[in-house]
Parts: structure tokens; C-alpha cells; sequence
């Protein structure tokens, strides 16, 4: 192949992947746009943003510049300066769902609202969210990530496993199917109810963290916290030795807990459950062991680190 022919199919070839990346921006868009109408509909919220972007590679849909205010209002309640959903897919559930909002923050009309009651470090605070969720239909197995920051004061993070979580997921997709027909019946709800019900109780776990992370600020906010009730961090310190003493929990466990509340630095609490066992039958085989902490948190694996 001459280079003249070379160039053709080059040109021919970027032509077409630049076509398909505009035809695929231009439907994310006015799909986007109905998703934000419907939304708008159903909580008299007023959204509005500057862009949105779709990679056809990655299956990414991203927004930017986002601002909710009230349908009557002319100020914004809510700015989020970036958007994205990785790997969703209408009809099915995927392998891979991400979800990530970047820049959350309260605007000034919020702020003053919420002011009373909530502490200044969290009120100025910039939010970042991700939660991810990854599903193999072949097992039924899946993986929910789910974290929470306020930027440079504290991260929350929860992890959880499952199995056989297949009934849900196909659930999931059949009750989306019969939103997009129009709405249920009020006998096709009680009967998606009802499936929801015993999908949810035949979920079986398979192992559970939770974190507590300081980001910078956050003993401030603690500070800040106990200071409206009136108490100092020593207080705080020598309130919970002494709850410590009459709550069922094992030394260890006593101790990472105190530990956390003295350096306010990290939490970190993990568990492991019984293999194929449901949440029902977790539920009764751990009533015996409510009463003995020790064996309890041997049957839960139960790891707690504080510092």
C-alpha cells in the first residue's frame, strides 16, 4: 500500500472515530438532559450545568459546572464541579458501575439556612464521593466501595462483599425495564416489593470494613463540636474510660476505640462472616453470642484498629 493510500484509510479512520465520538456526545447529551428533566419533575429541584462529555472507550458520562437551586429560586442550593458515571448500562446491570462527584459545596443561601446547626468545618468544607460497585453474573458475586470526604478535614469508607446476588441485580433491571413502560400498577409494585423483600434476605455477605480517616481538620471539627456542648477533648477522653467500663466488648476492642478518640487519626473496623450463610440465618446464629463479646467477635473476625 502506497503511502497516498496509507494516509486515506488514516484519515478515513479518524474521520469515523470523530464521528462516532459526536454522535455519541450528542445522544449522552440529550439523554443527560431527559434524565435531568425527570429528575427536575420529581423533586422540584432546578438543575442546571455547562457541559457534558461521553467517552465511547470507557463508558464515562461526565458533567461539569453542576448547580441545583429551587424551581422558584434565583440562587443556588448546591455547586458540583464535576460529575462522572463510569459503566452503566440501561437493561442490564454491569460489571463495573462507578460513580464519582468531585467539588460538592453548599452555597451561600444553604449556608446561612444551615449555619445553626451545623459546624463551621463541615459548612465550608468542599465534598468528594465515589462508590463503585463491581457484579460477576456468572456467580453472583459482587463488591460495593463507598467513600465520603470532606476535603482536608475527614474520610468515611465502607466496604462490603457479597454472594448470591444475582435475584437482586436481575430485580434491578426488571423494576428499571417497567419505570421506562410507564408507571407501575399498584399490584405490580406490592409484587416487586415482595421479590425485593426476599432477594434482599437471601444475600449472603461475605466480609465488611469501615474507616474513619483524618484528612487535616479533624480533630478541629471535634473541637468544634464538643465546644457547643459545653466540653474540651480531655473531657471527651475521660466521658467514654468510663462508658467503656459497662459496655459488652472486649478489652481490645475497648482500647482501639479509645485509642482513636485520643489521636483522632484512623478507625478502622473489618469483619468476615460464615461462608453461604444469609442475612437472616447470620441474624440467629448471632443471638447466643450477644451476651458473650469475646466469642462474638471471634465469630465475626472482628478487627478494630485506632490511633
Amino acid at each position: 500500500m502506497n503511502k497516498a493510500a496509507l494516509t486515506g484509510v488514516a484519515l478515513a479512520v479518524a474521520g469515523g472515530v470523530i464521528g462516532v465520538n459526536w454522535y455519541a456526545n450528542k445522544t449522552a447529551s440529550d439523554v443527560v438532559a431527559q434524565q435531568v428533566k425527570q429528575f427536575s419533575e420529581q423533586t422540584g429541584f432546578a438543575v442546571s450545568y455547562q457541559n457534558v462529555d461521553y467517552s465511547l472507550l470507557s463508558n464515562t458520562v461526565v458533567l461539569e459546572s453542576i448547580s441545583f437551586k429551587e424551581q422558584d429560586g434565583e440562587h443556588a442550593l448546591i455547586d458540583i464541579e464535576r460529575f462522572s458515571l463510569k459503566g452503566y448500562e440501561e437493561g442490564k446491570v454491569s460489571p463495573l458501575t462507578e460513580l464519582q462527584i468531585t467539588g460538592l459545596s453548599l452555597a451561600r443561601e444553604l449556608k446561612s439556612v444551615s449555619a445553626p446547626v451545623m459546624p463551621s468545618t463541615l459548612l465550608n468544607a468542599k465534598y468528594n464521593l465515589n462508590s463503585t460497585m463491581r457484579y460477576e453474573d456468572s456467580t453472583g458475586d459482587s463488591q460495593f466501595d463507598f467513600s465520603v470526604s470532606a476535603d482536608q478535614v475527614v474520610n468515611f469508607a465502607m466496604d462490603i462483599a457479597l454472594s448470591n446476588s444475582k435475584d437482586l441485580m436481575d430485580l434491578q433491571t426488571d423494576i428499571q425495564q417497567m419505570h421506562s413502560q410507564g408507571e407501575m400498577s399498584l399490584e405490580a409494585e406490592l409484587q416487586m416489593q415482595s421479590k425485593m423483600l426476599s432477594a434482599l434476605q437471601s444475600l449472603q455477605p461475605v466480609d465488611m470494613s469501615f474507616s474513619l480517616k483524618d484528612e487535616g481538620e479533624l480533630k478541629a471539627l471535634v473541637d468544634e463540636l464538643l465546644m457547643k456542648n459545653g466540653l474540651d477533648h480531655e473531657q471527651l477522653k475521660a466521658m467514654l474510660a468510663m462508658q467503656m467500663e459497662h459496655v459488652p466488648a472486649s478489652e481490645n476492642a475497648k482500647q482501639a476505640i479509645q485509642s482513636f478518640v485520643a489521636g483522632l487519626s484512623l478507625l478502622e473496623i473489618s469483619m468476615q462472616f460464615p461462608e453461604d450463610t444469609s442475612f437472616m440465618q447470620l441474624g440467629m446464629q448471632l443471638q447466643p453470642l450477644a451476651g458473650n463479646p469475646q466469642a462474638l467477635e471471634e465469630f465475626l473476625k472482628l478487627k478494630i484498629v485506632g490511633r
